[in-house]
């Protein structure tokens, strides 16, 4: 289609791209082909498949079902596709009922749906998922300039930036001079049209950018020799939340200069919530027994939560008897949190595999709860994507939580930084039986119950770092 264009007579064979979303990804996946004439892109949001789509970090989550109906046919199945209500029964049938993922097609829509079945038949992230990416060869000649939009709050930042950071790592130095990034506070949607207000957090005026005016200045830049565009100071911009304002760095890398590390402690709690609840600690603790909750997958209990327009100012955090609570002594000063925080945690299970959520919080000196980021991982992935391992019970185990979204806030003094470790058992997403089968096969019948024991101790150092400009 881009040859086909630059050809016309109406085009002076210099050809563009721009679009969200799947659209981004169409960028990257066009640009594999090497067309002659595409010489400026703006991939925006950019699906990352295997990564972000269809599954998060070897879970995979129901609204690929919905996403496929949407698309399938010769039009767009625009009612079907945002009818949330149906959606939504659906899946507490599937929830209630304790049936396996891979009915969820014959469940939603009475019928089976293959392009779902194929994406579950790939639980890894294995040669079907990464067909889809560059190779480090055709990113290191991918020479043309760039600009990557995403936000803190967009379900595609994992795939907009492996696209980015692959970029990165393999072309040369005068390429990456044409590739820009910005990073705004901003959801799946408001990397298109950006809004001051979401889920509570409120931000400035000058974070609602002008993304139509913002692609033409970037067009008449790249593709016209027109000046570049005013709001690109810096080969990176960053939205400061809070602070409210934007800040520049020349690359990704030079954004975070400091680790605040804390180590997890309960040597006088179980650390069960915020009423019983564990530390987060400057050192490293020293012989302490390890902190556990239990995972029943049969319960299918709803757990209360703030289900407002406020989602991310949530007060339940922190509470219920089925989690692990740490939080730490109020920050002395304020600084920014500038990146993805990591948890590193040495778990111990009784079954071949589960699933762990970790979220992150500031606890504000007025008593806010500030969302901060979440993380979960599938035991069985626990040393990478591409290869399952299941877990020997009894055994403890190193567990990486490192796909933090990226996000900037502006921590204040006084604050505390709290993290929550639980199980996941939600009606939106694949549930993990804890048997160790295939889990898109597994039902209750093949349900275990779950025993996750957190160890700190000196030889078990489980910690938590928060990239921050002091």
């Amino acid at each position: 289609a881009i040859e086909w264009i630059s050809q016309q007579p109406w085009c002076n064979g210099k050809v563009g791209m721009m679009g969200g979303s799947y659209r981004g990804m169409v960028q990257w996946l066009t640009l594999k082909q090497k067309p002659k004439a595409l010489v400026s892109m703006v991939p925006t949001a950019s699906v990352g498949p295997g990564i972000d789509f269809p599954k998060s970090n070897g879970i995979f989550y129901n609204y690929a079902l919905q996403w496929l109906t949407f698309t399938s046919g010769r039009s767009s199945n625009t009612n079907m596709f945002g009818n949330g209500t149906y959606w939504y029964n659906k899946a507490l049938r599937k929830f209630h009922k304790k049936l396996p993922f891979n009915q969820w097609d014959d469940i939603a829509l009475g019928a089976r749906n293959e392009i779902f079945q194929k994406w579950i038949a790939h639980p890894e992230f294995d040669e079907y998922w990464q067909g889809f990416y560059p190779t480090a060869e055709e990113y290191a000649g991918f020479d043309l300039p760039i600009l990557t939009i995403t936000g803190y709050f967009d379900g595609d930042q994992p795939g907009a930036m492996t696209y980015y950071k692959g970029h990165h790592a393999n072309a040369n130095q005068s390429a990456l001079d044409k590739h820009y990034l910005i990073y705004g506070p901003w959801s799946h949607a408001g990397t298109r049209t950006p809004v001051t207000e979401l889920g509570g957090l409120k931000f400035g005026e000058d974070s609602k950018l002008n993304m139509l005016k913002l692609h033409r200045e970037w067009f008449d830049w790249t593709m016209k020799g027109k000046e570049k565009p005013e709001f690109l100071k810096d080969r990176v911009a960053i939205y400061m939340m809070k602070e409210n304002e934007w800040q520049y760095d020349e690359s990704y890398d030079a954004l975070s200069a400091d680790t605040l590390t804390y180590y997890l402690s309960s040597p006088e709690s179980e650390a069960k919530n915020l009423h019983n609840q564990g530390k987060l600690i400057a050192d490293v603790p020293g012989k302490e027994g390890p902190d556990q909750f239990v995972y029943d997958p049969l319960d299918t209990t709803l757990e209360a939560s703030n289900t407002g327009s406020d989602f991310y100012l949530d007060p339940s955090a922190g509470y219920g008897d089925d989690k692990l609570v740490y939080i730490s002594k109020p920050l002395e000063k304020e600084m920014s949190l500038i990146g993805q925080m990591e948890l590193g945690a040495y778990i111990e299970l009784d079954v071949k595999d589960t699933d762990i959520v970790v979220a992150a919080y500031e606890k504000t000196a007025l008593g806010e709860t500030v969302y901060l980021g979440r993380d979960q991982l599938r035991a069985r992935y626990r040393d990478g994507l591409e290869t399952s391992k299941l877990v020997k019970p009894g055994e403890v185990n190193f567990y990486k939580f490192d796909d933090f979204y990226f996000t900037a806030r502006k921590l204040s003094k006084g604050s505390r930084i709290m993290i929550e470790i639980t199980h996941s058992n939600y009606p939106s997403t694949q549930k993990n039986y804890n048997s160790g089968k295939d889990v898109s096969t597994e039902s209750g019948a093949d349900a275990q119950v779950a025993t996750v024991k957190l160890h700190h101790s000196k030889k078990y150092p489980s910690y938590f770092k928060l990239p921050v400009r002091k």
